[in-house]
């Protein structure tokens, strides 16, 4: 039999070998175990906005000492070189080139999807493991060893003089010299100041400091008012009125109709045989998958000569209940085209109901296509080009399905008219 000593020694190796984890997890977390990363961010991006604001201050403010963050400003000259530096170190492709861009050791993470996701997990793993330096970016690294050592020399060899109480001079009267020279301080940019010496490297421009709550980069809370566009502007407007005109000829013509179009068992619908259909959602069904594409990897559009695409793409209608508007797009025109097809091959009553299923399809999409384009003129204020494409194409096909099925009532009252020509 198992003696009783035997059982205590077993039970006590059993919860030593238990305890063991949970001592080497507390002694590897221990406070001096520190993560640094740098972000490359860019004042007028509302996309480095959210991850600053929601996702990196409230880190530091959570881990505290033992997490650094480097923000680097792209639209400075210093930022935007050691962006390019990073970009050749780490082979970042160019579909995945913009900002925010966060690195921690040699992870790159990109977007305002990637970096909630995965940035604090990849922190806590790191404190875990007894800290990160900071990524390996030739010549940052060596800026910031240079800054830091100077730091500590200026500290050590420079100590400030503390005056005792009964020394300590009365404070003088400023002088006009002294006068101007702090008017002079103050009308002086913000991005002229030096840094302070307790954040991790001061450099040219102040396009690199410390994110943290105190020490923030200056992010713009809105982006700041697009350029005129008269061009642009009065090009949008136009289409607005189109949209506008041909969904009340469309409505109108519905309305006159809608008796004998609920009639389904009369007599079949005529088949919508124009392949301008298919034609025009193919390309509706481009221009929104470029939209997409976009709006998910966060990289810059190319907008043309007209309209400013990337502040309508960062605006909040770029999404509906959290889905970018322009997957919404591709689902409604991969729609059309399905709904088409079975209106082509399928049986009277279901190719009928595929008919006035395209035809309401088609009406609300100019109903949300208006929507977006007065959003665009009077709230953002600023025109995309892709956009308009797409309120076009969605026009052009509410009319080519609304014309010729409410034509069918009408055709189908006369002898011997039973088929759209």
């Amino acid at each position: 039999m198992i003696s009783v000593k035997k059982i205590f020694l077993w039970l006590f190796l059993l919860g030593i070998g238990l305890a063991l984890p949970a001592i080497a997890t507390a002694q590897s977390n221990d406070e001096s175990a520190v993560v640094r990363a740098v972000l490359f961010y860019s004042p007028s991006c509302p996309h480095c906005h959210y991850v600053i604001q929601e996702v990196i201050i409230p880190m530091t403010e959570e881990h505290g000492d033992q997490l650094q963050v480097l923000g680097i400003d792209t639209s400075q000259p210093t930022g935007s070189h050691f962006y390019q530096v990073a970009i050749e170190q780490f082979q970042i492709p160019p579909q995945r080139q913009g900002v925010p861009t966060l690195v921690i050791g040699d992870v790159v993470l990109v977007g305002s999807g990637e970096i909630p996701e995965q940035f604090p997990g990849l922190v806590k793993e790191h404190l875990a493991a007894g800290g990160l330096d900071w990524p390996d970016i030739p010549e940052l690294v060596e800026s910031i060893a240079a800054a830091e050592a100077q730091a500590e020399t200026t500290t050590a060899s420079s100590p400030e003089p503390q005056p005792s109480e009964e020394t300590r001079p009365e404070p003088a009267t400023p002088t006009t010299a002294s006068t101007e020279e702090a008017q002079e301080q103050a009308a002086a940019p913000a991005t002229a100041a030096p840094l302070p010496t307790d954040t991790p490297i001061a450099v040219a421009e102040q396009s690199v400091q410390s994110i943290s709550k105190d020490t923030q980069p200056v992010i713009a809370e809105t982006q700041t008012e697009p350029p005129p566009d008269p061009v642009g502007t009065a090009l949008a407007a136009t289409i607005l009125v189109f949209m506008a005109t041909s969904l009340v000829f469309a409505i109108w013509r519905i309305v006159n109709n809608l008796p004998l179009l609920a009639q389904l068992e009369r007599a079949p619908i005529p088949q919508l045989k124009p392949w301008l259909i298919p034609l025009l959602s193919l390309v509706g069904l481009g221009v929104a998958t470029y939209l997409a594409y976009v709006e998910i990897t966060h990289v810059k559009a190319v907008c043309g000569p007209i309209g400013e695409c990337n502040i309508v793409q960062a605006s909040p209608y770029a999404q509906l209940l959290g889905i970018p508007i322009a997957v919404l797009g591709m689902l409604s025109y991969i729609t059309i085209i399905l709904l088409w097809v079975v209106q082509k091959y399928a049986t009277r009553q279901l190719a009928n109901l595929s008919i006035l299923a395209l035809l309401t399809l088609t009406c609300w999409g100019v109903i949300f296509s208006i929507y977006l384009t007065w959003l665009e003129i009077f709230t953002i204020r600023a025109v995309c080009a892709w956009c308009l494409t797409s309120a076009v194409i969605s026009t052009l096909l509410m009319l080519v399905v609304a014309i010729p099925v409410t034509a069918w009532p009408q055709r189908l009252q006369q002898p011997g008219m039973s088929s759209i020509g």
